[in-house]
C-alpha cells in the first residue's frame, strides 16, 4: 500500500484509479457468493466500455466496494438485440427480457427496446480464495 492506495502490480494504476460499477442494494451478496454474474446498464461511452481481465470497482449501496475481474468485453447493441430467456442463462452468460427492463426503468427514464445497452461481465477478485473489498461510504 502506497500513499493510502493500493497498487494493482499487474496495472500500473491505483484503486483510486480505477474504472467502477456501482450497484443497487441487495446485490451484494449474490455478487460475491457468484450467483450474479454480470450486469445489464444503459450504454454510456467510455462508462461501460471494459475488456476481459480488467480489475474494476463494485461500489455497492449495501457498504462495501469489491474488486471486480471483467470476464469478457462488453457486450453492446440495441436492448431488442440484447434480448436472452432466462432460461438459457447458462448457454448465454446472461439473460435479458421484458421484467429486466421494467426493472432498468426505474433506473432509466424514456429507454425502449431500441436503447443501447451494455451487458457487464464480471467476477469478484479474490486473493486466495478471499474477496478483495473495502467498506464504502454506503456503510451504515
Amino acid at each position: 500500500m502506497l500513499g493510502g492506495h493500493i497498487r494493482v502490480p499487474w496495472r500500473d494504476e491505483t484503486m483510486a484509479d480505477m474504472k467502477r460499477l456501482i450497484f443497487g442494494e441487495g446485490l451484494m451478496g449474490p455478487s460475491l457468493d457468484g450467483s450474479k454474474r454480470f450486469t445489464v446498464r444503459v450504454y454510456r461511452e467510455g462508462a461501460h466500455d471494459f475488456t476481459k481481465d480488467e480489475i474494476i470497482k463494485g461500489e455497492f449501496k449495501d457498504g462495501l466496494t469489491i474488486l471486480l475481474r471483467v470476464s469478457e468485453d462488453t457486450k453492446k447493441a440495441p436492448f431488442k438485440n440484447l434480448k436472452r430467456p432466462k432460461k438459457d442463462l447458462d448457454k448465454n452468460g446472461y439473460y435479458f427480457d421484458a421484467e429486466y427492463l421494467k426493472e432498468l426503468e426505474a433506473y432509466y427514464t424514456g429507454i425502449t427496446w431500441d436503447t443501447v445497452g451494455a451487458v457487464v461481465f464480471f467476477e469478484v477478485l479474490r486473493v486466495d480464495g478471499v474477496p478483495v473489498v473495502t467498506i464504502n461510504e454506503h456503510a451504515q
